[in-house]
């Protein structure tokens, strides 16, 4: 018998037991609730349930009735700009008088400062509300407390042993002393709590429910792109979402998807459409650009929208610019791969960090040189915290914030070869051999099953993303007539065309062109979604992984 390889090198995994059931049986199999599949807006949990949630609406309510000057502090990427928009938003409605500041990327970096606040105590501001930041400003907190300044945390991050307790709030669902039934909301979940937990004191019941369903939009919009679970409370506010996206309240947001509204719109629309463009303006110039299009009239819509499709293709230039320059120079034979450079923009060393950990399947570190400093990207695989590592050394780091899976940090010069020799001598020590990227396959199908009738079966567990990973599918010894590099200008994807009509795409592989052709057999293993091309709906088939024999 052949032996069989994985051209990806993964490990493919299936229960034989469940292969004869029906799809459907199969995938209910994830939700620990059946009931989970029709859960709606009324399933939501109380917002004051969040520890703390009564002491921010009760400040906030007062800013109102003395009629206090508000400040929102956010940040430049999707998740704050999205969370400050909510807020924003809804601060408007209710008159509240408030303002937003988000800090630029390279002049002022992550998080309070000193300096923010003192320039809100000299415009007179009285209240500021962190969007995502916040939890471990201690000496901030303490700062604005002496200049008459209260602080409202909003935050979703783990929560370290000491927080500012001069804060007149702190809202985290991960807080050791909070009790809210679930713990993942992203943070424009968080945001979504605050609103609706004020809204809930100042509208009716027909008004609170009708501005809640206007409002779910920007939450889930970040939900999805922060990579949260996408169970649970997650799971309702982007299908509600969904479900009313073509007539979003937000101007920016259809437009956006202007091109799709004939479509049947699913959770892709985030990561291939609207998440790329609102992330590149905070990532390559100013996040006030992506707040801008989320709340902005007619008038000035056409403007804002142009300006963020050019930073957008700034941003997909320079990516792969300097992803191909990171898969040159990265040491393969280390299990940790670092890459630095002079010319990589700050925005998008996280993708070329993401890029690295996706391609080799281990933790990757990729840093901007600032010559006195050095800003760092870290990425790693499920199997790995590179938490771990980076909390080991962080007596080494002038700033830090993380993740399991994601990190940044900042460190000087002089301070960063000795840090990269002992983390390197510290992986270079494990046997990373054995942890393979694992791929679970859902059930073995053939071609002539793909039908339209199978797609909608499938559909009705969407939204698909962590904790609901989209199904994937194997076809066993792939009848096929061509394969083929995908488009004469490019030579990133490839294309099976098939005896019976279907195209097969896979993505980013086309290095594997060759052992494909003098493979005897092929074992295909896919996920399936909605491909409309001209007008035209169509099956696609995209490929995770082959196997040649």
């Amino acid at each position: 018998m052949q032996e069989k390889i994985s051209l990806k090198w993964n490990i493919i995994k299936y229960d034989e037991t469940s292969l004869d059931h029906d799809i459907s049986e199969i995938l209910n199999k994830r939700f620990d609730d059946p009931s989970a599949i029709e859960w709606t807006m009324e399933d939501l949990h109380d917002p004051f349930l969040l520890k703390d949630m009564d002491k921010a609406v009760e400040r906030i309510l007062k800013a109102k009735e003395d009629d206090e000057k508000v400040m929102i502090f956010g940040d430049y990427d999707v998740d704050w700009v999205t969370s400050t928009s909510i807020l924003m938003h809804f601060f408007k409605k209710i008159w509240l008088k408030a303002s937003y500041r988000l800090p630029h990327r390279v002049n002022d970096g992550y998080g309070l400062k000193n300096y923010f606040v003192d320039e809100c105590a000299e415009l007179w501001v009285s209240l500021i509300v962190t969007v995502d930041c916040g939890t471990r400003d201690i000496g901030v907190v303490k700062h604005a407390k002496k200049l008459w300044v209260d602080i409202i945390v909003t935050d979703h991050h783990a929560v370290p042993d000491e927080i500012p307790e001069e804060a007149v709030a702190i809202i985290n669902p991960k807080r050791k002393d909070c009790n809210y039934p679930f713990k993942w909301l992203a943070w424009a979940g968080v945001a979504f709590k605050l609103m609706s937990a004020l809204a809930s004191k100042l509208f009716d019941a027909n008004e609170y429910e009708e501005y809640l369903r206007d409002s779910i939009d920007i939450c889930a919009i970040w939900t999805v792109a922060d990579c949260m679970t996408l169970t649970w409370e997650n799971r309702i506010i982007v299908i509600e979402w969904l479900k009313q996206l073509k007539r979003s309240r937000s101007n920016g947001i259809r437009a956006l998807i202007e091109d799709r509204i004939d479509t049947d719109l699913d959770a892709d629309v985030f990561g291939f459409v609207i998440w790329p463009r609102l992330n590149a303006a905070g990532r390559m110039d100013s996040p006030y650009k992506a707040v801008n299009l989320i709340l902005n009239n007619w008038e000035t819509l056409n403007k804002t929208l142009s300006e963020i499709e050019q930073l957008n293709e700034k941003r997909k230039f320079l990516t792969k610019q300097f992803v191909d320059e990171a898969l040159e120079k990265v040491n393969r034979r280390d299990n940790i791969l670092f890459y630095y450079s002079t010319a990589i923009e700050h925005g998008i060393i996280w993708i070329v960090a993401g890029r690295l950990t996706e391609q080799f399947y281990r933790p990757s570190i990729v840093l901007k040189d600032e010559w006195d400093k050095l800003v760092a990207s870290c990425r790693s695989p499920d199997f790995f915290s590179i938490v771990d590592i980076l909390e080991k050394y962080k007596e080494y780091f002038i700033g830090f914030g993380w993740h399991k899976q994601a990190a940044g940090f900042s460190i000087k010069r002089e301070k960063f070869w000795e840090f990269k020799s002992k983390v390197l001598a510290d992986l270079n020590s494990m046997d990373f051999r054995k942890h393979r990227k694992e791929v679970v396959v859902d059930k073995i199908v053939e071609l002539n099953e793909l039908w339209f009738w199978f797609l909608k079966k499938i559909n009705k567990f969407k939204p698909y993303g962590i904790g609901n990973k989209k199904p994937v599918f194997m076809i066993e010894d792939l009848d096929y007539d061509t394969v083929e590099i995908l488009w004469k200008n490019s030579r990133d994807h490839l294309r099976f065309k098939t005896k019976h009509g279907y195209k097969i795409f896979w993505f980013w592989f086309w290095e594997y062109l060759d052992q494909i052709k003098k493979a005897d057999k092929v074992d295909l293993i896919f996920d399936v979604s909605e491909d409309v091309w001209m007008g035209k709906k169509n099956l696609m088939l995209k490929v995770v992984d082959i196997v040649i024999y």
